[in-house]
C-alpha cells in the first residue's frame, strides 16, 4: 500500500500537470481574446469607414437632388420663357399678317381710286391702260411681237376729209392690231358702236388692211353680264384688277 509520501508526490505531479495544462489553456484563451479584440477593432474601424462613406454618399446625394431640383426649376423657367417667346412670336406674326393684309387692301383701294380718278378725269388710257398696253397685247397675241403703241390716235379719211376716226389706243404687231377704247359705262349699244368703228379702221389706215383687228374696251369695272355680251361680240374687256388693268375674258371666245 503506497505510503503517504508517495500519495503526496503523485498528487503534486497531478496538480503540476493540471497547472501546466491550465496555463496552456489560459495562453490560448489570451491569444484568442487578443485576436478577437484585433478583429473587433478592425470591424469597428471598417464600420466607421463605412459610416463615413455612407454619410458622404448621403451628402452628395442630397447635393445632387438639390442640384436636380434647381435644374428642373431652371428648365421650367426656360420652358415658360420659351412658351412666352413662342406666343409673342405668334402675336408678332399675326400682327405682321394683319399689317400685310391691310397694306394689300390699302394698295388695292389706292389703285382702284386712282383708276376711278383717271376715269373721271378722262385719263384712264394714259394713266392705267397705256402702261399695260404691250403686256395686254402680248397676252392676246403672244406669237406676234408688239412694234407700235399709239395713244389718242386721230386719222382723217383719205377719200373723205370730212370724216375723222378717233381711237384711244392702238397696239400693233406684225399681223395683229389691238384697238382700245375707254368707256366710263359699258352697255350693249356702246359696244356695238365700237365694233362698227373698228370695222371702218382699214378705210382710214390702209396699211393695216391685212391685219387681224382685235377690239378691246377698257373700264374701271365691267359687270359679268357685260362680259357675256363682250364674248358674244368677240370683244376683249380690260378692267382694274388687284394690281393693275387686267383682261377679264382672255380665252373665253
Amino acid at each position: 500500500m503506497p505510503s503517504v509520501v508517495e500519495r503526496v508526490d503523485r498528487l503534486e505531479a497531478v496538480f503540476a500537470s493540471f497547472m501546466e495544462r491550465t496555463e496552456e489553456a489560459l495562453a490560448d484563451i489570451r491569444a484568442s481574446t487578443a485576436e478577437i479584440r484585433a478583429s473587433t477593432a478592425e470591424i469597428r474601424a471598417s464600420n466607421l469607414r463605412t459610416d463615413a462613406l455612407l454619410l458622404e454618399m448621403q451628402r452628395q446625394a442630397e447635393k445632387d437632388r438639390q442640384q436636380a431640383d434647381k435644374d428642373r426649376q431652371q428648365a421650367d423657367k426656360d420652358r415658360q420663357q420659351a412658351d412666352k417667346d413662342r406666343q409673342q412670336a405668334e402675336k408678332d406674326r399675326q400682327r405682321a399678317d394683319l399689317d400685310r393684309q391691310q397694306a394689300e387692301k390699302d394698295r388695292k383701294d389706292f389703285n382702284k381710286r386712282l383708276a376711278e380718278l383717271s376715269d373721271s378725269m378722262g385719263t384712264l388710257i394714259e394713266d392705267m391702260v397705256a402702261p399695260n398696253a404691250r403686256r395686254i397685247a402680248t397676252e392676246i397675241f403672244p406669237a406676234d411681237p408688239v412694234v407700235r403703241v399709239t395713244q389718242r390716235f386721230r386719222q382723217v379719211h383719205p377719200a373723205d376729209r370730212g370724216q375723222m376716226l378717233e381711237i384711244d389706243l392702238l397696239a400693233a404687231g406684225l399681223k395683229h392690231l389691238m384697238v382700245v377704247e375707254a368707256k366710263r359705262r359699258l352697255d350693249p349699244e356702246k359696244i356695238r358702236e365700237f365694233v362698227e368703228k373698228v370695222g371702218t379702221l382699214p378705210e382710214f389706215l390702209p396699211e393695216y388692211a391685212g391685219y387681224k383687228l382685235i377690239p378691246v374696251v377698257a373700264s374701271v369695272t365691267i359687270d359679268p353680264s357685260v362680259v357675256t355680251f363682250l364674248n358674244r361680240q368677240r370683244v376683249y374687256g380690260v378692267a382694274m384688277g388687284d394690281e393693275t388693268m387686267q383682261l377679264v375674258n382672255l380665252g373665253q371666245f
